[in-house]
């Protein structure tokens, strides 16, 4: 039989030339896993694993939170939550120099709490932001990838498809996970506002002289669609550290909440409605084909024993040191996220990466807030960061791909550095959790 190290270099290299030739990654995924198994253990390991995680991913209860935090954000996005907060926030700082800078960097910050989904912040930003910032002369490249960069904290501030994704492969409580997500989120918003305005200062040229002051009057009237994300946000969380639904339920609970807001706005119209549940389909269809090619994937890394030879290739062994751990966790997920999407790549690492988190004695909650963390950055970075395509996708030929990477640079930088805090101070991700669950 073939040496375990050189079937998974193989399977790696197998998986590299796929992707290089187009394949879709989830039908790759799938592929090399198939064919690793089948290599490993013959057509019945192959096939047996073919016929039986489709069907028992498809019927696990807890993967039904996924198509409605999606279809929540959907509904969203259609009844115009996304636009009333962008409104609200340009009102009030309207007359500042890179006005739309901070506008879109509060009111995606603010969405993200009702999309769940990176992508579809970089999406609605793009659509709604990106013409009005290049009509009044902004910069290009900046706007673009404040956009693309901004709509990653989606993924951080909850609810979020990838803390599901984690805590359901890791079994942790999803509640915990998405209140820890509450105060890194939102201080990461505060970051990208205090880099812009270094950047407004060093580089005025980036952005135009300001407008006039709107009137206090106005700015409090244009507040008005804010309470409703605000509504949705507390009605989740609330709902879930009150006991009063569990997590998994929290998604109808927020899609519901969602599709009554809007119907209540008179917001939905029924072109609208059916095009929320067709991308919720697609949407959905997508994510799983990506979770059933990668567990594929990572049942075959499984079979071949290569986790457990890479495992003890570790210093320290079976109980590795943390920043051990911590270091191979950020290296290994720097270069994927130039390689596959953030999804792949959850599902392909953590069968090994969080037993080793265990070993070394890393809370399971602060290493989710990291792995998240690194799933945003790896959204925008290049050439396979997801929020690049979508943000250029949805300029329909107003910027291109290499606008977006032109201005991504800072971002990429202040996400590291974000990452560097979070490492330092696990509090910040822990502090929330532990004083609501009384720990």
């Amino acid at each position: 039989m073939m040496d375990p190290a050189t079937l998974c270099g193989l399977a790696v290299v197998a998986l590299l030339v796929l992707l290089a030739m187009g394949v879709p990654v989830a039908v790759a995924m799938g592929m090399v896993g198939l064919a690793g198994m089948w290599v490993v253990g013959g057509p019945g390991l192959a096939l047996t694993q073919l016929q039986t995680l489709p069907y028992n991913l498809g019927a696990d209860y807890a993967f039904a939170v996924v198509p409605l935090f999606v279809l929540m954000g959907n509904l969203a996005m259609a009844g115009g939550l996304a636009t009333d907060l962008y409104d609200a926030a340009e009102k009030w700082l309207r007359h500042v120099r890179g006005g739309l800078y901070y506008t879109t960097i509060i009111a995606s910050t603010a969405f993200g709490a009702a999309s769940g989904s990176t992508v579809v912040n970089a999406t609605v930003f793009t659509r709604l932001a990106l013409p009005e910032m290049l009509r009044h002369g902004y910069s290009k490249h900046y706007s673009s990838a404040c956009i693309c960069s901004v709509g990653t904290l989606a993924t951080m501030i909850p609810p979020s498809v990838a803390m599901v994704i984690y805590a359901i492969i890791t079994e942790q409580s999803l509640g915990r996970l998405m209140i820890a997500g509450i105060i890194p989120g939102v201080f990461s918003g505060v970051l990208y506002l205090a880099m812009t305005r270094i950047f407004m200062r060093w580089k005025p040229q980036l952005a135009p002289h300001p407008g006039k002051k709107v009137a206090l009057i106005e700015r409090l009237v244009g507040l008005k669609g804010v309470w409703i994300v605000a509504t949705l946000f507390l009605l989740l969380m609330g709902g879930i550290y009150l006991g009063l639904f569990s997590p998994s339920s929290a998604g109808a609970v927020g899609a519901c909440g969602a599709l009554l807001v809007v119907l209540g706005r008179r917001r939905l119209t029924g072109a609208a409605f059916l095009g929320s549940l067709r991308s919720t389909a697609t949407i959905t269809c997508i994510l799983f084909a990506i979770i059933i090619g990668g567990l594929l994937f990572s049942r075959m890394l499984v079979s071949t024993g290569a986790i457990n030879e890479l495992i003890a290739a570790i210093p320290g062994g079976a109980k590795p040191a943390p920043w051990v751990v911590l270091t191979v966790t950020v290296v290994v997920y720097l270069i994927l996220g130039c390689l596959v999407d953030s999804t792949s790549m959850i599902i392909v690492t953590l069968p090994f990466l969080f037993p080793m988190a265990q070993a070394a004695g890393l809370d399971p909650i602060w290493y989710g807030i990291l792995v998240i963390q690194l799933v945003e950055i790896s959204a925008i970075t290049p050439p396979v960061g997801m929020n690049l395509f979508a943000t250029v996708s949805a300029a329909q030929g107003q910027v291109t791909i290499e606008d977006v990477i032109r201005g991504i640079t800072p971002f990429v930088v202040l996400s590291l550095v974000i990452l560097g805090i979070l490492i330092a101070f696990p509090q910040l991700a822990l502090w929330l959790p532990n004083r609501m669950f009384n720990q």
